[in-house]
């Protein structure tokens, strides 16, 4: 990478954190360069100790940096916390009376006031990055008038224009010269996060029905949902509780309606049942798992990839799923599309996992890889639709495929049976042994059949070597960028990169695992989830696992390192 600048704004809720961040990267967007912001918050309305990260680079990035080369510490009390993390070279801003490099004091909260507000801080320091950057005049002026309206847009562009003016005499020269961006074409990238690239791809998916109740980080694709999906003909629904937003899913499934839940580890806990019913009644749904660290919730705003196994086994008896793993916002998008269509195709629920790492990540992206899929439906209507020789509708007919054929109420001269409870074929309850058995073995045939749709995972690097490194979800950036890392020491590292869970890659992950001298997974939980899963489907060694589970995401830096000292 060319240019490689990462600024990091630190300050409590309320105090513009994700203004900063937000007009930053915009700008940086304007300028014709890429980034990758990092949100690192804490569960407080007001206060606490929040920071967003945004890399910037003349090419696309895809991972954080742990080290800052700016600092705009909008809170002063927490520089004892970030300051220390300034890389070699780097600067700090901050409102203190007085201060030595490579902390610079600046008047933010007087240069607000003479704009107009002292809210206005963040964005005076807003003007000093701006300046810094060798942003043009006229890319923050595009911003600014697209963010701001009327006196309130008059209020900001002074600040900005105060901050800039005040850094154009206050600071080095140099600090200039290392981090401004030379001049680029400018391109015309889309900004998402990865909870609003997954509620896009469900939409694409021609989901039409959404529930859910606010559970961090799974809102933001509720929040989309709500807002963009009625103008496409989506019907959304609040719910009072988790267990209500899975059943009212399941209930438009059953008339047809593809239909999507997002929650967190917690709400899913509550949704089980209600799995175990769409698994049962043989109806597809879709549900978004944000994973957050536990037991139970704990640290809500903070990421982990612990409730794996918990997904992957979670349910009353033995039911097929899907169970995918979206690695970048690119493949939120793409997988939620997959998702809707494999659900519905093969009558089961379908589970995208994520965590607030990615739920939250914003980067730039050329909507020509965005595709959008033909909607294809999996809906038995009219003369299609078979029945028993006594004209009855086989709801759940044996099939040789264990896919039965899928009608919907109001279809003339039908009843659509359904029930929680194991069923003849025309959906009626029963107890009888044998029929049990059968509908027990036509719902796993399904499964053979999904598993042969299975998603492949992603390998970069030699086709053998030193070192393997694994993961799922959204390690797949880190893991990728930290192979660059060693390449160029000369280690020869191969990635893998899991899209699907679900049923498992088993053939493909054992054809790759054995062609490299060690093998470890890359996973954000203590026990190595990942691992265990690889050992028990691919029967494989794997000789190890870098594990984190503060919080934090891995960055590729840290995970490089992780690996040198291991020894591997």
């Amino acid at each position: 990478m060319g240019i490689d600048v990462n600024v990091r704004v630190a300050g409590g809720a309320g105090q513009g954190v994700h203004t900063v961040s937000n007009l930053i990267m915009r700008m940086v967007v304007g300028a014709g360069y890429h980034f990758h912001v990092t949100q690192d918050y804490m569960s407080r309305i007001r206060g606490g100790r929040n920071a967003q990260g945004i890399r910037i680079g003349s090419e696309p990035v895809r991972a954080g940096r742990e080290e800052a080369d700016i600092l705009l510490a909008l809170n002063p009390d927490l520089l004892p916390h970030y300051l220390p993390g300034v890389g070699e070279g780097g600067f700090a801003l901050a409102d203190v009376p007085s201060a030595d490099p490579p902390l610079f004091p600046a008047p933010l909260k007087e240069m607000a006031v003479q704009a107009g507000s002292p809210i206005l801080a963040n964005v005076a320091g807003t003007g000093v990055i701006a300046w810094v950057l060798g942003i043009p005049l006229e890319t923050a002026d595009a911003v600014f008038k697209a963010e701001f309206k009327g006196d309130f847009f008059e209020k900001n562009h002074t600040a900005l224009r105060l901050g800039a003016d005040w850094a154009k005499e206050y600071l080095p020269e140099k600090i200039r010269e290392r981090f401004r961006l030379p001049a680029r074409v400018h391109s015309r990238p889309i900004i998402l996060s990865g909870n609003e690239a997954l509620a896009l791809g469900a939409l694409a998916g021609g989901c039409k029905f959404a529930a859910g109740y606010p559970m961090t980080p799974g809102t933001g694709i509720l929040s989309v949902l709500a807002n963009d999906g009625p103008s496409v003909g989506l019907v959304f629904e609040q719910a009072e509780d988790e267990i209500a937003a899975l059943t009212m899913a399941i209930g438009a499934a059953y008339t047809g309606a593809r239909a999507i839940v997002a929650t967190s580890g917690g709400g899913f806990a509550l949704m089980v049942e209600a799995l175990s019913l769409a698994g049962m009644m043989e109806t597809p749904v879709v549900i978004a798992v944000a994973m957050r660290p536990g037991p139970a919730t704990g640290m809500p705003t903070r990421t982990e990839q612990g409730d794996l196994e918990f997904v992957l086994s979670a349910g009353h008896g033995e039911f097929p799923r899907l169970v995918l793993a979206p690695g970048s916002p690119e493949e939120a998008f793409d997988l939620a599309q997959r998702a809707m269509d494999l659900a519905e195709e093969f009558q089961v629920p379908a589970l995208l996992l994520t965590d607030q790492y990615l739920a939250d990540t914003i980067v730039d992206i050329d909507p020509e890889v965005l595709d959008v899929h033909p909607v294809r439906r999996h809906i038995v209507r009219g003369d299609s639709v078979p029945r028993s020789r006594e004209g009855k509708y086989l709801r759940h007919a044996y099939t040789e495929s264990g896919i039965s054929p899928m009608a919907v109420p109001g279809e003339p001269g039908i009843t659509v049976v359904v029930d929680s409870d194991e069923h003849t074929e025309d959906g009626h309850l029963t107890e009888d042994h044998a029929t049990r058995t059968r509908m027990v073995e036509k719902r796993l045939r399904k499964g053979a059949m999904l598993a042969k749709r299975v998603v492949p995972p992603l390998v970069a690097g030699p086709p053998n070597g030193d070192l393997l490194l694994i993961g799922f979800g959204s390690t797949k950036e880190v893991i990728e960028e930290t192979r660059q890392i060693l390449a160029r020491e000369g280690r020869t590292v191969a990635t893998v990169h899991l899209r699907q869970v679900m049923p498992f890659p088993a053939e493909e992950v054992s054809g790759i695992v054995p062609r490299y001298g060690t093998a470890l997974t890359v996973e954000n939980n203590a026990l190595g989830q990942l691992a265990r899963l690889i050992r028990t489907e691919c029967g494989v060694r794997i000789d190890g696992t870098i594990s984190r589970y503060d919080g934090l995401p891995f960055t590729p830096a840290k995970l490089a390192e992780d690996v040198r000292r291991k020894g591997w």
